[in-house]
C-alpha cells in the first residue's frame, strides 16, 4: 500500500544530541536540512533527559532559529553491558513522531539535496544504505545463530557493499541514516520497538561475539526480517561517506553526506558554504559565540568579512 502524498511535510528527520561534543555538528546538520529542504520537514534533536538542562544557551537559541524541536528521551531504559552509546539512536527512535516517515541521522551527516523516498510503502519496514565494508559478519555462518534465535531463516537476498571490493553479502546496512514508517507495518508493529527488542536480545546472547560497536548494524536487518515486507536499499548518495576513499569525491549528486570527522568536512566547498550559512543565520550579538563553538569545523577556512 503506497503512502499518500509523501513530501517534506510527511517526514521527520531526527538525531541524538548527546552532550556538548554533539551540539556543534547538530547545528550544522540542522542548518543543512533547512537550507536544502526548507521549513517543511520536522526536525527533532533528542537529548537524554539527564542532559537536557546542560544544553548550551547558544545551541538552544540557534535550534530555536532553525525551528528544531529539542526533546528528551530515557537513556536508562536499558542497561547496556558493556556501555553502548550507539544504542541511544535506538532508544530515541522509539519516541513517537507525528509524520508518516521518520529518518534517523547521525550528527556527522549534512543534507545537500532532497532524498527520494517515493518508493517507500506502508509495507516497508526499513530503508537504508548498505555498509561500506563488512565490519561484522564477514562469514555468512556468523549470521546463522542471530537469525535462528528469532526463528528466522537466513535471507535469500543480498546487498552489494559500497566500498573496497564491493562484496555481495547478506543484508548489512550503515546505521548513520535509518528510515522507517512511523506508524509501523499493517500488523501494527513499529520498527523502532522491534529494533530495540532485537538489539537487546542479541546483546544478551553470549553465542554472538564481537558486537561492539556494531550491535545497531547487526540488529537492523534482523529487525526488518522480523517485521516482514520489503526492505528498500538506498543508493550511497543517500548516505555518502568519503572515509576509505582514495581521492576527494565529487558531491554534485550527493543528498546526505556522512563526513564522519571535521577533517573531511573542511575539505568540501559544500560544507564550507553550510558553515557560512549557519553563521549568517546567527544574530549579530551571538555570532562570535557561534564561531567559537564551531572550533575545528572552521580550521583553515577563510570566512567572508561580514561573518567575522
Amino acid at each position: 500500500m503506497a503512502l499518500q502524498r509523501l513530501n517534506h511535510k510527511s517526514i521527520t528527520y531526527f538525531f541524538v544530541m548527546d552532550g556538548a561534543n554533539f551540539e556543534t555538528p547538530s547545528l550544522l546538520l540542522a542548518e543543512s536540512i533547512r537550507s536544502a529542504l526548507g521549513g517543511y520537514p520536522d526536525i527533532v534533536a533528542y537529548t537524554p533527559n539527564s542532559k537536557l538542562g546542560a544544553i548550551n544557551d547558544v545551541t538552544r537559541k540557534m535550534m530555536e532559529i532553525l525551528n528544531v524541536d529539542i526533546r528528551g528521551f530515557d537513556d536508562q531504559l536499558v542497561k547496556w553491558s558493556p556501555k553502548y552509546p550507539h544504542g541511544n539512536k535506538i532508544l530515541a527512535s522509539r519516541e513517537r513522531r507525528e509524520t508518516e516517515l521518520s529518518v534517523f541521522l547521525d550528527t556527522d551527516v549534512i543534507c545537500l539535496g532532497s532524498p527520494d523516498f517515493s518508493v517507500i510503502t506502508q509495507n516497508t519496514p526499513l530503508f537504508a544504505t548498505p555498509e561500506g565494508v563488512p565490519t561484522w559478519g564477514r562469514d555468512e555462518q556468523d549470521w546463522v545463530p542471530v537469525y535462528e534465535m528469532f526463528g528466522l531463516e537466513i535471507p535469500d537476498w543480498r546487498v552489494r557493499l559500497i566500498k573496497g571490493r564491493r562484496r555481495v553479502v547478506l543484508p548489512y546496512f550503515n546505521a548513520g541514516v535509518v528510515g522507517f514508517v512511523e506508524k509501523g507495518n499493517p500488523a501494527g508493529m513499529r520498527f523502532p520497538d522491534v529494533w530495540f527488542d532485537t538489539a537487546t536480545k542479541i546483546d544478551a546472547n553470549p553465542l554472538i561475539g564481537g558486537k561492539r560497536p556494531w550491535l545497531d548494524q547487526i540488529s537492523l536487518p534482523v529487525a526488518a526480517a522480523r517485521m516482514g515486507g520489503r526492505v528498500e536499499v538506498l543508493s550511497d548518495l543517500d548516505n555518502f561517506s568519503p572515509y576509505r576513499l582514495n581521492s576527494q569525491a565529487k558531491l554534485n549528486d550527493v543528498r546526505l553526506f556522512h563526513y564522519r570527522m571535521p577533517a573531511f568536512y573542511r575539505k568540501y566547498d559544500e560544507c564550507k558554504r553550510n558553515t557560512e550559512r549557519l553563521l549568517a543565520r546567527a544574530p549579530v550579538n551571538l555570532r562570535s559565540r557561534v564561531r567559537r563553538r564551531l572550533g575545528v569545523f572552521l580550521r583553515g577556512i577563510q570566512l567572508p568579512e561580514e561573518l567575522l
